[in-house]
């Protein structure tokens, strides 16, 4: 197997692990249970729900391509974006950097000029993420620091980034030294567009479009807490919940959140009252992580198919 199906598969086994220990938690047998009386058609409006959000992400990534000078056929854009979200289950979705690596395959254009995208994505997902968090940290105490520091990171490394002629400085004193100065050509031109990309112009629009996104996910996860019998909950919290446990997953650096994003979901679920007992807890988890994260890397390797057969190539990140 190359790299990237070594990094997929690493993911996968870290993530039946996970489930396989909240499955011991909760008791497999009183969690069954509550699955047979699940409404199907519940997770269906979950999956729509997510399909939403892949779709107002990619108008994202067209916006980074084009704030870039690249005008990639839409089918052909739509395939690789697509194709990126296999490597979910990577630290950071940093994997997602198969899509530069398509991109370069398909039309060409240099990863380093187009690498910086995911870098740019995942601020605004963060962003868009804290937005959705922000107003109920006001009103619920939980993950109160995390997310403070987690904003201030984000407003210190956006700062940062918008700041060219430090930035410039910093990459051209990377010339002379050992190791890292051989890539410091390929960094400056990273730099040049990772700045275009979160310059304030683009940043604001972005992160307002990735708040949009990942609210979708949020109505999701109302909707199937809904659908479990004596339990409900309003959209603030639902929103809340969802967002904080994203939030910390993501920062948390582990393979796709995993372990981190289903405990924190798990524990507010339980800590706000919104679940009676730990088996509901962990099923509406399951369920909104399987309609979200697995959903998408399922998409993301049929994409990944689709493209080999189209353009006969095998890319490893």
């Amino acid at each position: 197997m190359d790299r990237f199906e070594r990094r997929i598969l690493a993911g996968v086994v870290f993530g039946v692990l996970v489930y396989a220990g909240l499955l011991i938690w909760s008791d497999a047998e009183t969690l069954a249970r509550h699955l047979r009386s699940f409404p199907v058609e519940a997770f269906g409006v979950a999956l729509g729900l997510t399909g939403l959000n892949y779709l107002t992400r990619f108008a994202k990534w067209e916006w980074y391509l084009r704030g870039l000078g690249h005008r990639v056929p839409l089918g052909e854009s739509a395939n690789i974006f697509v194709a990126g979200m296999v490597m979910s289950v990577t630290p950071g979705k940093v994997g997602e950097v198969i899509k530069s690596l398509l991109l370069r395959e398909s039309r060409d254009i240099p990863a380093a000029r187009t690498a910086p995208i995911v870098v740019a994505e995942r601020v605004t997902d963060l962003l868009g993420m804290a937005m959705m968090a922000g107003i109920g940290v006001a009103s619920f105490e939980f993950g109160r620091a995390a997310f403070a520091l987690t904003v201030v990171v984000l407003a210190v490394a956006v700062f940062l980034l918008n700041q060219r002629e430090w930035m410039t400085w910093a990459i051209e004193g990377l010339e002379g030294v050992p190791v890292v100065g051989r890539f410091q050509p390929k960094l400056a031109e990273a730099y040049d567009s990772l700045a275009r990309l979160v310059s304030w112009r683009i940043l604001v629009g972005t992160t307002l479009l990735s708040a949009l996104a990942w609210s979708f996910e949020g109505v999701a996860l109302w909707w199937l807490i809904g659908a479990v019998e004596g339990a409900e909950t309003t959209l603030l919290l639902a929103f809340f919940i969802y967002a904080m446990a994203t939030i910390l997953g993501s920062v948390s650096f582990l393979p796709g959140g995993l372990g981190v994003t289903e405990g924190v979901m798990v524990l507010a679920l339980l800590r706000f009252g919104v679940m009676e007992v730990r088996s509901q807890a962990v099923l509406v988890t399951y369920l909104i992580r399987f309609a979200t994260l697995w959903f998408g890397v399922f998409l993301g390797l049929l994409a990944l198919v689709r493209f080999r057969v189209v353009y006969g190539t095998s890319t490893e990140p």
